[in-house]
């Protein structure tokens, strides 16, 4: 029998125990493959069985050596300009203007005038959720400030970031993300954030979005995510909720899933508990209906056909499955604040 050649093979190894609380994990999916890309291998899903617990990991885990197979093709690689359309540049100069009303912008969001038609951006089917996000949930700073992104793909919030006034830098390990995110003018390192030594409070707020349940330590992802942030500065983080009406409702085919590439996967409760462990005080822990129509669009490509591309978004059909599932959520979050699909985090370093 021919033996699988060492590039088609991810090896693993055992990950048994939860790394909040040490305890045990019950087999909650199993056999699960890559449904969006082509990473081979099939994967288990653990949920910790202690009380009042819950965490979500990936057991057995990629070997880190391994761990890029699972990242060819992989939608960070490179995310292209739109093209020309004035409904568009309408659509985003209204959208700038409630940033400028809603956060205190100046710069990068138009003239003040237009600022009488920004309530038209609550017309999205994300609402806040989704428009605040382009802002990374910030403020606009009283004077020059710094923000990190960490995880920054290819640098077209960075790019927007530095439009609106901040000083900004990204980290990323994806090589192709990272020559991207330099042609937008903006300043990227190749790498983890542990390996930028950055010196402590360097930066007056960090953003991560979708990044911790990628990393095999996401305390330590924390803990350095605190020591580079100055005092009474933001920590932001945007991560899948296991609690979400979406896992419910789909279960093993919900897309934020992911194997193998989301490693661990947090519910508010373990979210809160991570940021706690890693001396950090959080300032707000919801959920969001962000993205929500990508999640629902997918997850139920997933559902009928086993697999979800990201190209399955082009298609009319699944862009309004898609926007009926967020505006769905947005009812039931109304309801149920815990029972959206993205979790954020706003955190400061404890003193």
């Amino acid at each position: 029998m021919k033996q699988p050649d060492s590039e088609s093979v991810i090896r693993s190894r055992p990950a048994p125990s939860c790394i909040l609380c040490g305890g045990t994990g019950g087999l909650l999916y199993e056999k699960l493959s890559d449904r969006s890309f082509s990473a081979p291998g099939q994967w288990d899903l653990r949920r910790c069985e202690r009380a009042g617990c819950g965490l979500i990991w990936l057991d057995p885990v990629p070997v880190e050596e391994d761990i890029g197979k699972a990242y060819q093709g992989y939608y960070t690689h490179s995310q292209p300009e739109p093209g020309p359309s004035l409904v568009r540049d309408a659509c985003w100069a209204v959208w700038l203007s409630y940033l400028g009303r809603r956060f205190g912008y100046t710069r990068g969001v138009g003239p003040a005038w237009l600022r009488l038609f920004s309530p038209l951006a609550l017309l999205h089917p994300g609402g806040r959720d989704e428009l605040d996000a382009a802002a990374m949930h910030l403020p606009a700073p009283s004077g020059p400030a710094r923000v990190l992104d960490v995880g920054c793909g290819s640098g077209v919030l960075l790019a927007r970031m530095q439009s609106l006034g901040w000083q900004v830098e990204g980290v990323e390990v994806d090589p192709a993300a990272v020559e991207a995110a330099r042609r937008r003018g903006v300043t990227v390192h190749l790498g983890s954030l542990e390996a930028q030594k950055f010196p402590v409070n360097r930066f007056d707020a960090v953003h991560s979005a979708h990044v911790i349940e990628h990393v095999y330590d996401p305390l330590a992802l924390l803990r350095e995510c605190a020591r580079v942030l100055k005092p009474g500065g933001n920590l932001v983080i945007l991560t899948p909720n296991t609690e979400s009406w979406g896992h419910r409702h789909f279960g093993s085919a919900w897309l934020n899933l992911d194997p193998p590439r989301h490693l661990v996967l947090f519910s508010p409760a373990t979210l809160r508990r991570a940021a706690e462990q890693a001396g950090l005080r959080v300032q707000r822990l919801d959920t969001t209906v962000r993205s929500a129509w990508v999640y629902g669009a997918l997850s139920r490509c997933i559902q009928v056909k086993g697999r979800a591309e990201m190209s399955e978004l082009g298609k009319p059909a699944n862009l309004l499955r898609g926007i009926a599932y967020q505006l769905r959520q947005r009812r039931i979050l109304a309801r149920h604040p815990d029972a959206g699909d993205e979790l954020l985090l706003v955190a400061t370093r404890v003193a």
